[in-house]
């Protein structure tokens, strides 16, 4: 018999060692683990709705309102953690359980850098052929309290200025130059897709806005066709979809002043200059010696410049919330801004509001709504650049010796400036509510079905008032106004977009309607002869004499258009457009216009011959040519016009007139639009991992069939009509270069320096290329009136019309009997341009021209832990202003006052080198005041914009459930390097705020409203 109780013993051993040691092995293979902790941004910000999971598996969980996570993982897991706008993170776990783990997600820098949103849509950038540039709301300065102060110095070929420092005046923007004459040379503004005739102004605030793109080219432009030739900017504002819910507050309070003073003559030197004019002339003096003491003791006497002149406070306060789910998005926002003015009695208001709503209603299904309103309240002052009726004429010139003591109180003496500029009652008010809706729906993969319906209302009033003790009411007792502006835009947009990807290509179709009207009415009511200025326009009906009127208008624009995106294997990408436009304002002959455009572009980079080249990150070559045009006229100018004006009145009686009506414009039903033709070829590359980055163009456009007023045969009973003739040009070179200078775990220090210079030409004027003189300026009673700006074929738009200034007549010059025969000794000598040994109108030259040529701009952003400092640089070169102001405050002849450098440089017998003429420049039987002696340099270096703010750590705030905590402050305008003597070399002001004036009369420094220096303090604070 067998024994087997060994062998069964030693199988039952072995089994369980097999068992045990199995069983151990196995539960070391499946051993869970417990993994929980907290998701931040790299701003520590808790982040919710993160995805979290194991590589290669499903979501498990998704983080918290509080930005918490847990979940059990099988040990040695590798996960993964993923949202939207964020780079995707991996973790590592061990062997055994965690807490207090802590995820940083890093924003994705595709979101923030790679996409360039286009029109209807958005476009890789590396794939993108156009010329665009494209700025997130980091990198903007959200201190501003307009878009436009935003913009400045920040883009290449994108020229922003301000012309007019009245609080709540907006700014003018000019992309490549000025394409046309007397059509509307600014820029399209695409608001969230809306195509919005009234532009921005200051109606959008900073803070609503998450990224604004700038389109420079044809093929990027010509989407947008008609309205496209001026370039377009596209603003982008903030929405809530899968983002954590965030309460926003942002508040500041600082002042402003002017950048400087004239220096005039104080009361003293005043009194003493009037004793010896009165003296010369033969009559009394007028200040007695004691006055004289009290004068020169300080007793008596003002500077007016410091009565009109304050320090305005400035006020900026909003109240946003953001958040939403991957479903449901929303941001809100609440605004109120209150600006005081560098002058008494100007200020502006405005109190605003936007809520922004995105709905996934199914996975196919999309639903948007953009919603926002404001209303603005500014006060302003008569600035009239082209008449002596301006407050700065009156303030500068204003009598320092003045006591005012004949019994009539300082405030309504007539003659006391600080009177004139707050006895005008000026107020105008604006409300806008702008509302875009926006339905998406997928029906199959890759096809998206999108209508677009808005409405942009806007109402302006302006309410005038001067009364019977200032100059220019004293005549008619009075002038009263009451205007209004009504204007409604309507727009339906519906678009059909399709992707498809075979292997390695790609193509994007899309295919698109727009239909837009735009409605307009202003009415008015004029009044004089007032019974009593206590009521002013409160009560119009106490004037005996009323004039009214009204006008209505509408434009209508119809449009197809469509896209074709290719791309090959991310090397090659081509782009073509064609957009078909019909616009109301031409003449039925002309009504269509077709607008295509191609753009191409080579990713070198991307070619397997480059793949080694390590030290370069990006090379791309592009190129691009398209049609854009411009219907932004009066509407309907192609039709005959007819009023009832003095002219048309007739009597069948001898005694009774009856008002009759006439044509007063004939009509064109040839008009049509003017078009541009744009060529443009860049190149973008990128050294060590994009930490320098160069971006070059050259472009070349040209307008033609400008719609010009041209003078026809005088038979017809019309002096003009406008017609389609001439041309104009604009070519130039663009530069933009990124640095990341230093990176590491404590400093980053980034540059961005671009720099553009724009060659403008008049390349033709109809059919005998006469010159056109633009503006009439008088200013003062003894100057003439003269036209200072001229269009000339060959020059350049904004040209400065005048004479060569060739010093003073001294005695015995031979010009005394040749060409300036009425003269005498000490009167301005000019140049007889033309040689033909007479001085005439005919000897005006091209001085300048008020558009600048070149335009710099750098930015510093340098980051050291909690801080940040942020600067701002902006210059411009090439352009010239006529110095009207100082030409103004040199007249020896003036009995008001003067720069306290006149006397000393005006040319008299005793004094042959002194530099003025003895009787100034107005009012000579030759030569006039628009000369070289006050054309002067418009260059100038600023410091435009100096931020410094600290955010507060994390690990501090979450004691007081505080999320983010940032304190600045922020200096605007801060210091300026320019040969200019006038207060401001950017100020330029409008000779008339017509069309024409706006694109060429852009040189002349008369009674502008001076820019001033901003100091803001503040706090942008998160919960």
């Amino acid at each position: 018999m067998v024994n087997c109780k060994p062998k069964f013993i030693r199988l039952t051993s072995l089994l369980l060692i097999l068992w045990v040691g199995g069983g151990a092995l196995l539960a070391n293979a499946q051993m869970q683990i417990n993994v929980s902790g907290t998701v931040i941004d790299e701003n520590g910000t808790v982040l919710s709705d993160v995805n979290v999971g194991v590589v290669g598996g499903e979501t498990l969980t998704k983080s918290t309102e509080a930005g918490a996570f847990a979940l059990v993982v099988p040990a040695n897991s590798q996960l993964v953690f993923s949202r939207v706008g964020y780079a995707r993170q991996t973790h590592q776990t061990g062997g055994s359980s965690v807490t207090g783990l802590t995820v940083t997600l890093a924003a994705e820098q595709e979101t923030l850098e790679e996409v360039v949103v286009v029109g209807y849509g958005t476009r890789d950038k590396n794939l993108f052929a156009g010329s665009a540039v494209s700025l997130n709301a980091e990198d903007l300065n959200r201190s501003s309290i307009s878009v436009g102060n935003m913009l400045q110095g920040r883009a290449a070929g994108v020229q922003v200025s301000q012309n007019n420092g009245t609080p709540g005046a907006g700014l003018s923007i000019r992309i490549r130059g000025t394409n046309s004459i007397n059509a509307d040379s600014e820029p399209l503004y695409v608001i969230d897709g809306f195509p919005a005739s009234e532009g921005i102004g200051m109606t959008i605030k900073p803070e609503d806005i998450e990224s604004i793109t700038i389109l420079k080219d044809a093929a990027s432009t010509s989407i947008y066709g008609a309205r496209g030739a001026n370039g377009v900017v596209l603003v982008t504002t903030k929405k809530g979809t899968d983002k954590k819910s965030n309460l926003n507050v942002n508040s500041s309070v600082g002042y402003q002043r002017v950048i400087d003073r004239y220096d005039l003559l104080g009361s003293y030197d005043f009194a003493l200059r009037r004793n010896r004019m009165s003296e010369a002339n033969g009559e009394l003096p007028p200040y007695s010696a004691g006055r004289l003491d009290s004068l020169q003791s300080g007793i008596l006497g003002t500077d007016w410049q410091n009565e009109v002149f304050q320090v305005g406070r400035v006020n900026d306060h909003s109240l946003s919330f953001i958040g939403g789910t991957n479903k449901t998005g929303i941001y809100t926002s609440f605004d109120y801004l209150g600006q005081e003015g560098v002058v008494v009695h100007s200020k502006y208001k405005r109190i605003g509001a936007r809520i922004n709503v995105d709905h996934h209603v199914s996975d196919q299904f999309t639903l948007s709504g953009r919603v926002f309103g404001n209303y603005g309240i500014q006060n302003d002052l008569p600035l009239a650049p082209s008449t002596i009726n301006g407050f700065l004429k009156q303030v500068l010139s204003a009598n320092p010796a003045s006591t005012f003591d004949s019994g009539v109180p300082p405030r309504l003496d007539a003659q006391n400036p600080l009177h004139f500029v707050e006895a005008e009652d000026r107020e105008n008010t604006n409300y806008r509510t702008n509302g875009y809706f926006s339905m998406k729906y997928e029906p199959i993969q890759n096809l998206f079905l999108q209508a677009d319906f808005g409405a942009d209302l806007n109402k302006t009033e302006q309410f005038y008032f001067a009364p019977s003790t200032v100059p220019n009411a004293s005549a008619t007792k009075g002038r009263g106004s009451i205007v209004s502006f009504d204007s409604k835009e309507l727009i339906f947009n519906p678009t059909a977009r399709y992707n498809r990807t075979f292997d390695k290509h790609n193509i994007g179709l899309l295919a698109g309607y727009n239909y837009q009207t735009y409605l307009y009415f202003e009415y008015g009511t004029n009044a004089t002869n007032f019974a009593s200025d206590n009521l002013g326009y409160n009560n119009l009906s106490t004037a005996q004499n009323f004039t009214s009127y009204s006008a209505r208008n509408r434009t209508n624009r119809a449009s197809w258009f469509g896209r074709v995106d290719y791309d090959y294997d991310t090397r090659y990408s081509l782009t073509a457009t064609y957009r078909i436009d019909g616009s109301s304002v031409f003449g039925k002959s002309n009504k269509l216009g077709y607008f295509p455009s191609v753009a191409a572009a080579w990713n070198a980079k991307n070619e397997s011959f480059a793949e080694d080249v390590t030290w370069l990150s990006q090379a791309k070559l592009r190129a691009s040519y398209g049609l854009t045009g411009n219907d932004r006229i009066s509407p309907g100018i192609s039709l005959a016009s007819y009023a009832s004006n003095n002219s048309t009145k007739y009597t069948e009686d001898g005694l009774t007139t009856v008002n009759g009506i006439a044509v007063t414009r004939l009509s064109n039903q040839n008009l049509k639009w003017e078009s541009t033709k744009a060529l443009d070829i860049g190149v973008d590359v990128g050294f060590a991992d994009d930490r320098i980055v160069l971006i070059a163009d050259y472009y070349d456009k040209y307008t033609d069939n400008l719609l010009l007023d041209r003078n026809i045969a005088p038979s017809t009973g019309f002096l003009f009509r406008t017609g389609n003739a001439g041309a104009v040009s604009n070519k130039g070179w663009e530069f933009s270069l990124q640095t990341v200078n230093v990176r590491n775990d404590h400093v980053e220090w980034n540059t961005s320096i671009n720099y553009s210079h724009n060659r403008n030409r008049v390349r033709e004027l109809g059919s005998n290329n006469a010159d056109i003189y633009v503006g009439s300026v008088k200013p003062d009673g003894a100057a003439n009136f003269e036209d200072p700006f001229i269009i000339r074929v060959g020059e350049s738009i904004g040209s400065i019309n005048g004479y060569l200034y060739d010093g003073i007549l001294q005695p015995g010059d031979p010009a005394l009997t040749t060409t300036h025969p009425n003269a005498q000794a000490g009167d301005p000598k000019y140049v007889d341009a033309n040689g033909d040994g007479i001085l005439n109108t005919e000897d005006r030259v091209v001085l300048g021209t008020g558009v600048p040529t070149s335009f710099f701009g750098m930015t510093n952003s340098v980051g050291y832990k909690g801080f940040n400092l942020t600067v701002v640089l902006q210059g411009q070169a090439g352009g010239k202003l006529v110095n009207v102001q100082s030409l103004d405050m040199m007249d020896p002849l003036s009995t008001g006052n003067v720069l306290a450098s006149t006397e000393a440089e005006t040319w008299t017998p005793d004094n042959p080198d002194g530099t003025l003429p003895q009787r100034g420049f107005y009012g000579t039987s030759h030569g006039g005041w628009v000369n070289s002696r006050f054309v002067e340099s418009s260059d100038y270096l600023r410091v435009k914009n100096v931020t410094l703010a600290y955010q507060f750590p994390t690990s501090l705030l979450s004691k007081i459930r505080v999320a983010q905590l940032q304190l600045y402050v922020n200096a605007q305008n801060l210091h300026t390097w320019t040969s200019y003597t006038g207060l401001d070399p950017e100020i330029g002001n409008l000779v008339s705020n017509d069309q024409q004036n706006r694109n060429v009369g852009r040189g002349l420094d008369f009674n502008a409203y001076p820019l001033a220096k901003m100091y803001i303090f503040g706090l942008r604070l998160t919960f």
